[in-house]
Formats: structure tokens, sequence, C-alpha cells
């Protein structure tokens, strides 16, 4: 009996830490730095070009979301992994997967390709 109602207990602290990591996605995300430390001048350049205070993402409650990178609107679907670790973008073929390395109520850091970014929540 005991064995039961552990599993159970672990199976809901599952559920809720997964929704309310999704949760806390919820809403507009601008970058505001790049923390690899191995970035060239020409990448920091390109950085604050393009990427720093001008891409966004918006997660929707109904799995839906919106970003602008590199002069361009993107929509598509979104997933949170069931461990609240990964979220998948799906843009009708193409899908993509980023890591989350940190997730609190004001920041997000995001690691996608070779590249680790904070985000701020606006």
């Amino acid at each position: 009996m005991i064995k039961t109602i552990t599993i159970f207990f672990f199976f809901l602290l599952s559920i809720t830490l997964t929704a309310q990591s999704s949760e806390l996605l919820n809403g507009k995300w601008v970058f505001k730095k790049a923390l690899n430390k191995e970035v060239d001048d020409l990448g920091r350049k390109t950085l604050k070009s393009d990427i720093i205070n001008k891409m966004t993402f918006e997660f929707k409650s109904n799995s839906e979301f919106s970003a602008f990178a590199f002069g361009q609107n993107m929509n598509g679907k979104w997933a949170l992994s069931k461990n609240a670790k990964v979220i998948t973008l799906s843009t009708g073929e193409e899908k993509f997967e980023l890591l989350i390395l940190k997730l609190t109520e004001s920041e997000l850091i995001l690691k996608f390709g070779l590249g680790e970014f904070l985000m701020k929540k606006l």
C-alpha cells in the first residue's frame, strides 16, 4: 500500500512540475545576452545587430507560438517535454528543439545549436 501511495505521489508531482513550467513559459520573451564565452568579434557583432533585443518568442497557452528572428516572423506549435527540459517548436514540416537550462518567472536560458542565450520576459 505504501509503495502504491509513493508511486502515485511522484506521478502527481511530475504532472504538477510540468504544468508549472508550462505556465512559466507563457508570454513574450526577448533575447538579452549570449552566454557563450568563446564567441569571436564577428559573432558578437552579429549577435548585437541581429539577435540581442530583437529576436523574440511568444509562447501562448493554447500551444501556439510566434517568433521574430532575422527580420522574419515565424508561427507554429510548441510543446514542452514531460521532464520540462525541452521545448519542441513545429512550423509545418520543420521541428526545432530548444534545451531549457533555467526557467523562472522572468528569465529563460535556452541552448540551441552551439549557443546559450539569456531571455527576459516582457
